[in-house]
């Protein structure tokens, strides 16, 4: 049983360090595909809540300390997503449809990046950092948005392929 949280933490740390590359990149495409982000909203869907906070913990942290910004930014505003994503999961887009899955996925994108900028503004003004966002930022995230609909839907097809996981499921009278 302990080799699952091995596994579990190295898929991690690849996940995180594929993010640190990906965002670290000229190119406006890659630059802005927020991998970390795809792979949460598979959990919220996928996996048991105690999982994803897992995740967020250490991705979090490995993004936190590669970053320029004050140590806990990414963590707090990934975690913050998650909660929203599972309330509405849990309540609202239960039958793991592909519409549900990108609409999850659309206000993950835009979740995230309100509490990203949100905290990185506060932390700024209050003279904790040198990081500002421009109007390029807003571009960024029209990228984002389109990179993780693309991705989350070629995901669905995958998984839906392999497994019975988004397979609706009716019931008969």
């Amino acid at each position: 049983m302990w080799y699952k949280y091995i596994l579990w933490s190295i898929v991690i740390i690849l996940a995180a360090a594929g993010q640190v590359f990906l965002s670290s990149s000229q190119n406006a495409i890659m630059a802005n595909f927020d991998l970390l982000l795809i792979i949460l909203v598979l959990l919220v869907n996928l996996s048991s809540f105690e999982r994803v906070i897992w995740f967020l913990v250490l991705s979090g942290v490995i993004m936190d300390i590669y970053s320029s910004l004050p140590f806990g930014i990414f963590m707090v505003s990934y975690l913050l997503t998650a909660i929203i994503l599972e309330a509405l999961f849990k309540n609202f887009f239960t039958n793991r449809s592909f519409y549900s899955l990108l609409i999850i996925g659309s206000i993950g994108v835009l979740v995230y990046n309100l509490f990203f900028l949100s905290f990185s503004g506060l932390i700024y003004y209050l003279g904790g950092s040198e990081y500002f966002t421009n109007w390029r930022y807003l571009g960024a995230i029209g990228w984002q948005l389109v990179n993780v609909v693309i991705f989350l839907a070629l995901a669905f097809l995958f998984i839906n392929y392999l497994s019975k996981r988004f397979k609706p499921v009716f019931l008969h009278s």
